[in-house]
């Protein structure tokens, strides 16, 4: 629920590093402005993710046993919308780049560190994973996914509205980004998108609640998803399953069965763009192009995508299964 959208609370970020001098200094320097959490190893922090919601971590990079690097990649398995900036000197560079490109790092601050440029990338961070947050909230996300606002005025929104203590559909009006009725439209997708997976998968009597609990509890022992397990037990089968993940997201969901291939798409799309982003063009109207795709796409997807293709792109849901070779419909 957005709302006032938690410009009351103070985000919990993880500070990790071996040295207790630095871990005091840097408590001492973000403890006003949201809740510290210090760790002195990798082990130690992963245990308190365990147990805390973290918005931002800060790590040194070289430490016993467990290395700063090797602590965020299991920390991004963990909370994969977790922002994480390391401390590293410049003889780590070549590791650094590694990471960064490999999407476990977010930002990074040489050391000695300067205190000012450390804010400034934490602050920079905290509004990143604000931005995450907000978009999945769901009248937010319709509005993004239908392209009625974009990324950049999410975020500049958020700003707005934290200096005022707004609702966040309440500033995206005052600012003229979006009208009242598209706010109703996208308050209306919230309220069909209250349901979870699995109340939409009995609802439509999918499976039954026995086998959801037992699905569930191989769910949080395996850290797998709740679709996949259902369908290894032979609970369900894979197109129900996700008729309703796509019924419970507010996307069309469109068996890519009853799509015969365009030749003509093969050259709008290209192989690397199909493979990137796991989508199938199935149709073209107009100057909008259909794609198929297993999840959501990200605004910054579409805009890759109609960058490169020169079309509006509109994308349907489909199972994975359905779609194992993108862009290779028949």
């Amino acid at each position: 629920m957005l709302g006032k959208w938690r410009f009351m609370e103070l985000h919990n970020i993880l500070i990790v590093d071996d040295e207790p001098g630095n871990l005091n200094t840097l408590e001492r320097t973000f403890k006003c402005d949201y809740n510290v959490f210090p760790a002195t190893n990798g082990e130690d922090a992963l245990a308190i993710m365990d147990q805390s919601d973290i918005a931002l971590i800060i790590t040194d990079h070289r430490m016993p046993g467990m290395t700063g690097i090797a602590f965020l990649e299991k920390a991004q398995q963990k909370s994969p919308d977790t922002i994480r900036i390391i401390l590293t000197a410049y003889t780590d560079e070549k590791l650094l780049m590694e990471a960064i490109n490999a999407g476990h790092v977010y930002g990074y601050v040489d050391k000695p560190w300067d205190i000012r440029e450390l804010k400034a990338i934490v602050d920079k961070g905290i509004e990143a994973y604000e931005v995450t947050l907000a978009s999945r909230e769901p009248h937010t996300r319709a509005l993004l996914h239908s392209g009625i606002i974009s990324a950049e005025q999410l975020e500049a929104a958020l700003r707005k509205q934290k200096a005022e203590e707004k609702p966040i559909g309440e500033v995206l009006i005052q600012q003229g980004i979006i009208s009242k009725t598209q706010l109703d439209m996208a308050m209306e997708v919230q309220q069909s998108e209250r349901k979870r997976l699995d109340e939409t998968l009995i609802e439509m009597g999918v499976t039954s609640s026995d086998e959801l609990e037992m699905a569930d509890a191989l769910r949080r022992r395996e850290r797998r998803k709740l679709a996949d397990i259902l369908i290894d037990l032979g609970y369900a089968d894979e197109e129900s399953i996700y008729s309703c993940y796509a019924l419970q997201l507010g996307m069309p969901h469109i068996s890519a069965s009853q799509f015969s291939g365009k030749p003509e798409l093969a050259t709008i799309v290209s192989p690397r763009l199909a493979y990137k982003h796991a989508i199938t063009p199935i149709d073209l109207v107009g100057r909008v192009l259909v794609v198929a795709a297993p999840e959501p796409l990200s605004e910054k997807t579409k805009r890759e995508i109609e960058a490169e293709t020169g079309y509006r792109v509109m994308a349907v849901y489909t199972s994975p299964s359905e779609d194992k070779q993108p862009g290779t419909l028949t």
